[in-house]
């Protein structure tokens, strides 16, 4: 077959089905939903397909595109970084790595303050965890290597860290065994909560708890990290109640237990703060970051520990933490990373994220009072989302078969929003550069797209 024409969509629909993996769908769901979207060209919020369609982007690629598309000084400071000096040596670092190392120190909360670079989220978790285990083996604890992590969290692909959490769109049925060092409990959601309480506050009590329950009961000289992110993503933006991160990071501190925030999504603006540890108000040991930090322009991810972690891999070398990717601190990356934040800064994204943030949440409890299949809303900033549900009462959800998250993709791509949307979440989180009047123009439509769902589905309003 030969390689098709860039401007053939035809051709290139035909090509994805017989020679690409695409993740997390397969050639024959693909087939039924007409082929990927095949982007030509994005600017902003908006995304256009290589027939001239045009879509609102109500993900921001992956959680990713905070500064938006058609970022031109992103592509230029990675060309001229590139044709510069265009990769590491071994042992060797690069100005732009340097300064951007510099940089986060600067803006990440506490006194988070020396980074590990890698290429991604899930190599973000993987090198945040490694670093936890190797802190505890420096300090002569090398039993400690349990590791809790959370219900309803996310926190990557790679063998280890897709045990972390219950993400409900990313099942584990094909990848066995389960790694031992795994210990998962719950986390606060006080619309679904399984601990009896009477209030949010008590949930997240109780969730907090929950986690010291666990180290005991493992031992506490067994347990190397608890992690999260300070809000999930997976069930639409989760956000726990003021008390639970304070606990958590007291029990944390009690019994020596490291603790881990992934900020992949809500970190470098995306809940109305720079990172999600400024909106909870708790630092922690270690924080991993990817996606917004160069808004997708260029792979980068990343490990920032406090000092304390860091100054137990100095001195002779039997204290070198041995952990490495081929393209760590990668200049390009950096470059890419350095031109993405001097924009959020220009142009206040962090503030749009959460004056817009507000605008959405006042949208999504109107829609909640219109449409009977929005079970709840919730969310943050740009990271919010509509649980839909068959009965508000038991808060069931529409059995699979039904399949009520292709209608809903399908009703908001036939209107010019493209979120493509997974089990029984509609997750909704734009660039960080929308404006007030494509806020109003992304929330009708989707308020649009319900009721059309709910036609189809002989649902009342």
């Amino acid at each position: 077959m030969p390689i098709p024409a860039a401007n053939d969509p035809q051709a290139l629909r035909q090509a994805v089905l017989d020679h690409m993996h695409v993740g997390m769908t397969n050639q024959t769901l693909l087939a039924e939903e007409g082929g990927p979207l095949l982007m030509e060209s994005a600017e902003g919020i908006y995304v256009t397909d290589v027939e001239g369609n045009k879509f609102i982007d109500g993900i921001s690629g992956m959680y990713f595109r905070n500064a938006g598309h058609g970022r031109e000084e992103i592509a230029k400071a990675i060309y001229d970084q590139l044709t510069s000096i265009s990769m590491n040596v071994y042992s060797g670092a690069t100005p732009k790595t340097i300064q951007l190392a510099a940089k986060l120190a600067e803006i990440a909360p506490g006194d988070l303050s020396r980074t590990f670079f890698c290429q991604g989220g899930s190599e973000a978790n993987e090198s945040s965890l490694k670093m936890a285990q190797a802190y505890h083996v420096r300090r002569g604890d090398k039993g400690r290597y349990k590791v809790i992590s959370r219900e309803g969290s996310y926190h990557g692909s790679t063998y280890g860290t897709m045990w972390l959490g219950g993400h409900p769109g990313f099942p584990r049925t094909d990848y066995q065994p389960k790694p031992a060092n795994v210990v998962t409990v719950g986390q606060p959601h006080y619309y679904h909560d399984t601990y009896g309480a009477s209030s949010a506050e008590e949930n997240g009590e109780r969730a907090a708890l929950e986690i010291e329950k666990a180290i005991l009961f493992e031992g506490p000289e067994s347990v190397s990290a608890v992690i999260g992110e300070p809000v999930s993503q997976p069930l639409g933006g989760v956000v726990p109640p003021s008390n639970y991160w304070p606990m958590v990071r007291e029990i944390c501190d009690k019994y020596g237990v490291l603790l881990i925030f992934d900020e992949v999504i809500t970190g470098f603006g995306r809940l109305g703060e720079w990172f999600g540890a400024d909106f909870v108000g708790v630092t922690p040991d270690i924080m991993s970051f990817a996606k917004g930090i160069t808004s997708g322009y260029f792979p980068v991810g990343g490990s920032i520990s406090t000092q304390k972690i860091a100054d137990s891999f100095a001195g002779g070398p039997d204290k070198v933490w041995s952990h490495m990717y081929t393209y760590s601190a990668h200049p390009g990356g950096a470059a890419a990373a350095f031109a993405n934040l001097a924009i959020v800064e220009r142009e206040n994204l962090v503030e749009n994220a959460r004056v817009r943030g507000e605008q959405i949440s006042e949208s999504l409890d109107e829609m909640k009072a219109k449409h009977p299949i929005i079970g709840d809303t919730r969310g943050v900033g740009l990271i919010q989302g509509i649980e839909f549900v068959k009965d508000r009462e038991t808060k069931e959800h529409f059995d699979a078969s039904v399949g009520v998250n292709a209608m809903l993709t399908e009703e908001l791509r036939t209107r010019g929003v493209w979120i493509r949307v997974p089990a029984y979440i509609l997750p909704l989180a734009p660039p960080l550069t929308i404006t007030a009047d494509q806020t109003d123009e992304l929330t009708g439509i989707i308020d649009e797209a319900l009721g059309a769902v709910e036609r189809r589905l002989g649902v009342e309003a």
